[in-house]
């Protein structure tokens, strides 16, 4: 349907339609969207305090589980049998299997998470008497001696099915030295956990459809899992990433076969296990769909009703256009698209042809605004980019003299060239715009005149990250005037020590980049203010003077920001848009 020909009236109704779907739509997905991010803050939120108590409830355990332990190190039962298997003393050791049994069941009493301990000495083995011993197997043949040998302190084994006993149960093994006055040497004491037990601690954590489970310090599951979500999410490898990146506690999202899952996790103090819980963001947000489906169904009502009424809406407003049209209709065959015309004088004709002068003065008047505000953005221009500071080429000169004066011609004779070409790339051949490339060339020639007239106060170092950005246009000494902050008032202080860092990167959506400049210098107590500078300005190139020059090469597609603080520096952030810049009619 082509709507030039439709009437205006229907023009007019149409977009009352239009523009009230539109609305409706438009806060419709607001809402949703709003309403969405709230509902995954809050389930990371609360997800994550539960993550936490979890994690200082496990701990707890653990903690209580090491007390047990620590007192029946101390006991004794275990002193007696330590001293004799030290001694190797081996005649006693039916008489201390039979006392350490008593000391076995009170730790287990006290410490029901507790399946088995077994102790480890050059004169035998010592354990509960109730439990059945794996005779066929000796603890220095199996992966758990394997693994504290290599380790030489206490060690956490992850959830395997106990060698040391019969039963083929699944414990987490605690294997600990012990403790004593004396050094000991080829003892272990190895306290086997129930997986089932922990994995009961751990569950509580639970929330709605979330799923909890331990990761041990390398990313791997402490216990078995079945679900395969949990087994998807460690075997993915991002949560392993995840807690090498930001350990500690938070939360994030991650996507597992193209599904947002909320993750949360919060890392134990006793050792380096993590407690994570992963859900679905589906399932979080599946509330949502009563809201989406309400959205609909307004927008189909408010669709009706309006169809309904912009009917007679809009006839009420072509009430008085219907008159205006018979009258106009007095007028046809003229080109009306170029100017009105008639061969009349009257009165509506009068109007016409006035409206026609004023119509051409509008366009005159707009061509010499233009012409007028382009010579003057033009001679803003080339005022604010020709200011230089008197007093660096005063000193300059005078470094120049008084190395001649000494005989030191060679360093004269490159601060000449120096010179020159800083005042060749800053002409630029009367063009505000250069490349990157040759601004960065024009600073450095800057900075190394800098570098002679203050000796010893400051170095500096370029870096373009990209290549590519060499080649984008650029406004002219854009750089000078802040590194010529740093060196002014940065390093005011200083004799010597100063360091200015100049970086060129590219955003990594390939549609900005950025141009730092970062000084050691003394920093600023309070932000600079970030406005154009006035038209009276003076200074040079003050930060408001170069606001200004951006904003009328790029509008409002650059930006400059200031970052300080008192005694660590001052970082200034360009950025610009890429291939930026525009036009001298544009800027009008």
């Amino acid at each position: 349907m082509d709507i030039s020909k439709l009437s205006f009236r229907n023009k007019l109704k149409s977009a009352f339609m239009v523009i009230s779907v539109l609305s409706i739509l438009i806060t419709g997905l607001f809402s949703y969207t709003t309403t969405a991010g709230i509902l995954e803050d809050k389930a990371l939120t609360l997800t994550q305090d539960t993550v936490e108590k979890s994690a200082q409830v496990v701990d707890e355990k653990l903690n209580n589980l090491m007390l047990v332990m620590m007192t029946f190190m101390i006991s004794n039962s275990f002193q007696n049998m330590l001293r004799d298997a030290q001694g190797g003393n081996s005649a006693a050791y039916f008489t201390h299997l039979s006392n350490m049994d008593n000391v076995f069941s009170q730790a287990r009493i006290a410490e029901p998470l507790i399946q088995s301990i077994f102790i480890s000495t050059p004169i035998g083995d010592f354990y509960p008497l109730s439990m059945n011993l794996n005779r066929s197997v000796a603890f220095t043949d199996t992966a758990l001696y394997q693994r504290v040998a290599a380790a030489k302190r206490n060690i956490w084994i992850e959830g395997h099915e106990d060698p040391l006993f019969k039963g083929q149960q699944r414990v987490v093994s605690l294997i600990l030295q012990p403790i004593a006055e004396y050094p000991v040497r080829d003892v272990y004491v190895v306290v086997n956990i129930r997986e089932d037990g922990l994995r009961k601690i751990v569950s509580p954590a639970s929330n709605g459809d979330s799923k909890t489970f331990l990761l041990n310090a390398d990313g791997t599951l402490v216990y078995a899992e079945r679900d395969p979500l949990i087994g998807q999410a460690a075997g993915s490898g991002q949560a392993a990433r995840i807690l090498r990146d930001e350990p500690g506690a938070g939360y994030t999202t991650i996507k597992l076969d193209r599904d947002d899952y909320l993750l949360n996790y919060a890392q134990m103090s006793l050792n380096e296990w993590t407690v994570v819980a992963i859900q679905s963001k589906d399932d979080v947000l599946k509330d949502l769909n009563v809201i989406k489906w309400t959205i609909l169904c307004i927008t189909g009502i408010s669709f009706v009703v309006t169809f309904l009424l912009s009917g007679w809406f809009t006839r009420y407003l072509l009430r008085p256009l219907k008159g205006l049209q018979l009258v106009m209709k007095r007028v046809e065959g003229n080109d009306l698209n170029a100017r009105f015309e008639s061969g009349r004088e009257d009165d509506l004709a009068q109007v016409g042809f006035r409206f026609n002068r004023m119509l051409e003065q509008i366009v005159v008047l707009i061509d010499e605004v233009k012409s007028a505000e382009a010579s003057k953005r033009a001679a803003e221009i080339k005022s604010l980019s020709a200011q230089m500071d008197p007093h660096f080429l005063y000193n300059t000169l005078n470094t120049i003299y008084w190395k001649l004066k000494v005989g030191e011609v060679e360093p004269s004779q490159r601060m000449v060239m120096s010179l020159s070409r800083l005042f060749r790339l800053g002409l630029n051949k009367g063009q505000e715009m250069t490349t990157l490339d040759k601004e960065l060339e024009h600073v450095r020639q800057y900075l190394e005149l800098q570098r002679y007239s203050y000796e010893r106060l400051f170095e500096y170092d370029i870096a373009v990250r990209d290549p590519s950005l060499l080649a984008q246009p650029v406004p002219r000494i854009v750089l000078q005037p802040l590194v010529e902050n740093s060196i002014l008032h940065g390093f005011e202080d200083m004799e010597t020590g100063g360091s200015i860092r100049i970086d060129a990167d590219l955003d990594p959506a390939g549609r900005r980049w950025t141009l730092r400049v970062e000084d050691n210098g003394r920093g600023m107590d309070e932000p600079l203010p970030m406005q154009p500078a006035p038209p009276d300005a003076e200074g040079g190139y003050a930060i408001g003077n170069l606001i200004s020059r951006l904003k009328l090469v790029y509008g409002d597609e650059a930006e400059l920001s200031v970052a300080s603080e008192p005694g660590r520096g001052t970082v200034v952030t360009l950025i610009f848009p890429m291939n930026g810049g525009r036009s001298e009619d544009e800027r009008v």
